[in-house]
């Protein structure tokens, strides 16, 4: 009866969680900063892992130089809005990046490469999401600091893999993928136009939920 009790109020408090991690969760799902020669390709995805239409009224992303901490580029959203699992794309070439939703300057290297840099979600002043990329640079690395970089290779980005899914680590959460600007993340490193992949990814809160489960299921076992 009493193991009955504790996993009853597992599922209770996961059931809560699940609820909560379906509403507003925007996260940086993807950059590229670094292309072949001069950058005329780079851009930033952030991906709607919540089960309803969010507007970027008040939104904005800050891009921040880690040599002296100065935002070197803002990027306010508003009039923007981002539909439940979906993606939004800011870039400068909507005729080199697809499914660019934002071209909100028409400057080519609009975003430096690093050692360290770093990308960061505001809404408002609430710092929502951050990564930082070829290096640590506090407070914007969340987690352990990433040991990859974007390479110049023309098909590789920084990708969140799983796509969407967000532990709050950057070591963790992103690795080398094949650029996908505007759908579903997928790793990779090798030559990334035979790779086929869904356009509408696992939601978030429901990987993590299932994750959740599974934990659950089998403590009831052990029991």
């Amino acid at each position: 009866m009493e193991n009955s009790k504790k996993i009853s109020l597992g599922l209770l408090t996961l059931t809560s969680c699940f609820a909560l991690s379906s509403h507003a969760a925007i996260v940086i799902n993807e950059i590229d900063y670094d292309q072949p020669d001069e950058d005329t390709a780079e851009f930033i995805e952030l991906f709607n892992s919540g089960s309803s239409i969010i507007s970027l009224d008040n939104y904005s992303i800050d891009l921040i130089n880690g040599r002296d901490e100065s935002t070197y580029e803002n990027i306010n959203l508003n009039g923007f809005s981002i539909n439940a699992y979906s993606y939004f794309v800011v870039c400068s070439n909507t005729s080199l990046v697809a499914n660019c939703n934002y071209s909100f300057t028409s400057s080519n290297s609009w975003f430096q490469n690093g050692a360290p840099d770093a990308v960061a979600l505001y809404d408002g002043t609430d710092l929502l999401d951050s990564l930082s990329y070829e290096g640590l640079f506090s407070p914007y690395t969340e987690g352990d600091a990433l040991t990859i970089k974007d390479n110049s290779t023309g098909i590789l980005s920084i990708s969140r893999i799983t796509d969407g899914v967000d532990t709050n680590n950057n070591l963790l959460d992103f690795e080398l993928g094949c650029i996908t600007p505007g759908s579903a993340n997928i790793a990779g490193s090798g030559n990334c136009s035979v790779v086929t992949v869904s356009a509408v990814p696992i939601p978030a809160a429901v990987w993590l939920f299932g994750s959740g489960m599974l934990g659950l299921l089998g403590f009831a076992r052990r029991k």
